[in-house]
């Protein structure tokens, strides 16, 4: 006589085995939290040629989209082939449609960053040889300065700078001495440093090439990838849940699509009105002041106080120049944060200012300057899958999935919403004494609130 398990056995089964490998997995991450991260960092860095490709192939996205939509199907379509629509009969026209708008946008991503580069980098150039051509008038302005300030000052004083500039002389010649000579590398690990440089050079040009390789097979290919997820979602998962996870999926790719695209279009904006400004108001080394304003304009939140003040310290030698670049720069933001950001980024991501900070913070701290620049939609992603959880949960015990129902919640009882200026609400600690004014405004909007409620439900037609 055979043995068949019960459903609800192998249920728990499956349940108790995937709960012993969490709980195995807990532990070495807790106790092995190190080795967890380098091994993070070293498959990011292997697979940073794919990192690259995807990210370029979001921004691209869009581009692709509206050159295949506007202009290869079009022509398509007046040579007599519809293949707006997919079907068996034109999926090769639609595949060929697909690679000559993938190479079209390939040729112009490829133009644009050639003549950037042709055009911005001898710029570059130029203005940092004159920083360099520069620098004995900025000495020599720096010692009459110091030879002014001296001298409108009392001998005391005079003593006193001297005094700190001899203590400071010393201890930078201990620090020299006991902490960075022996750090100067020997001959032997100058050579190593140097082949391990010339490594890293060839792995950045092969991680470039391999990142633009992965974009042309991902604007090629992304409805496939799509559509395998697909499969693969519905046949491992019940249907509400597979629905869940595609919807979830197409969620994440709006979010870093409209993200990622957004702020880089924003940030090239930027520099382009930064130049402009900086040319109209005769400051010096514009064209440089600029590319370093619009890359920092792509870490949110701290990134245009980092621009503004690299910006200041390279016109700090005239210090009216470097006010009126702080002024300049703070309109330009209030501009860009106000009007502009919004305008192209719209509400990409749903975080309010204080979860973008912690989100540059947190995942800054792990990553560097990829953590600033991809924790904003990371972030995004989880904060609305714990909502989305969240309010899944209040569903099923049919309570409100309002945030605003919870503001001036004290206690729910019976799925009754007690509020905190009830006075009769004693429990959980909830009665406290309020001011005048917070009771009379929770009052007022509770009112407004069972009035607006009456309405609805007057609205409402009779059920016949």
């Amino acid at each position: 006589m055979k043995m068949k398990p019960e459903k609800n056995q192998v249920t728990w089964a499956i349940t108790i085995f995937f709960l012993s490998i969490a709980i195995m997995l807990a532990y070495y991450v807790i106790f092995n939290g190190i080795s967890v991260v380098k091994t993070l960092s070293k498959v990011i860095d292997s697979l940073s040629g794919i990192i690259i490709g995807v990210i370029i192939a979001f921004v691209l996205i869009p581009l692709t989209d509206g050159i295949e939509r506007k202009i290869v199907i079009p022509i398509y379509h007046m040579r007599g082939y519809d293949i707006s629509r997919s079907t068996n009969a034109n999926s090769k026209k639609r595949k060929q449609a697909r690679k000559i708008s993938v190479t079209i946008t390939m040729i112009i991503f490829l133009f644009v960053i050639y003549s950037l580069f042709r055009i911005i980098i001898p710029e570059l150039i130029d203005s940092i040889k004159q920083i360099v051509r520069k620098f004995p008038e900025y000495e020599k302005q720096i010692n009459e300065e110091s030879q002014l300030l001296f001298e409108s000052n009392s001998i005391e004083v005079q003593n006193f700078i001297n005094s700190q500039l001899d203590r400071s002389y010393v201890s930078l010649s201990e620090f020299l001495q006991e902490k960075l000579m022996p750090l100067v590398p020997s001959v032997d690990s100058f050579f190593k440093m140097a082949s391990q440089g010339v490594f890293s050079i060839i792995k950045v040009l092969f991680d470039l090439v391999v990142g633009l390789i992965v974009a042309i097979y991902v604007l090629n290919s992304k409805e496939v990838f799509s559509t395998r997820g697909k499969k693969i979602a519905y046949a491992l998962f019940r249907e509400e849940f597979a629905n869940e996870v595609v919807g979830g999926f197409r969620f994440i790719g709006d979010v870093f699509e409209g993200f990622v695209g957004g702020k880089l279009v924003d940030s090239v904006i930027i520099g382009i009105i930064c130049y402009i400004g900086c040319v109209l108001l005769k400051l010096d080394y514009p064209l440089l002041i600029s590319v370093i304003v619009g890359v920092t304009n792509i870490i949110p939140f701290f990134g245009p106080y980092i621009g503004g003040a690299i910006g200041a310290m390279l016109l700090l030698i005239t210090p009216v120049k470097a006010l009126i670049f702080l002024v300049f720069i703070i309109i330009l933001q209030q501009f860009d944060g106000n009007i502009l950001g919004p305008a192209i980024l719209g509400n990409s991501t749903g975080l309010s200012s204080f979860w973008v900070l912690f989100s540059i913070t947190f995942f800054g701290g792990m990553w560097g300057i990829v953590g600033w620049l991809v924790g904003v939609p990371i972030f995004a992603v989880i904060y609305a899958f714990i909502s989305r959880i969240t309010n899944i949960l209040l569903s099923k015990k049919e309570l409100s999935v309002d945030t605003n129902d919870y503001d001036n919640l004290a206690y729910i009882e019976n799925k009754e919403y007690k509020t905190l200026t009830d006075e009769h609400n004693d429990k959980y600690n909830a009665h406290k004494e309020v001011g005048m004014v917070t009771k009379l405004y929770h009052n007022g909007r509770d009112k407004v609130k069972n009035v607006v409620e009456k309405i609805k439900k007057k609205d409402k037609p009779e059920e016949k």
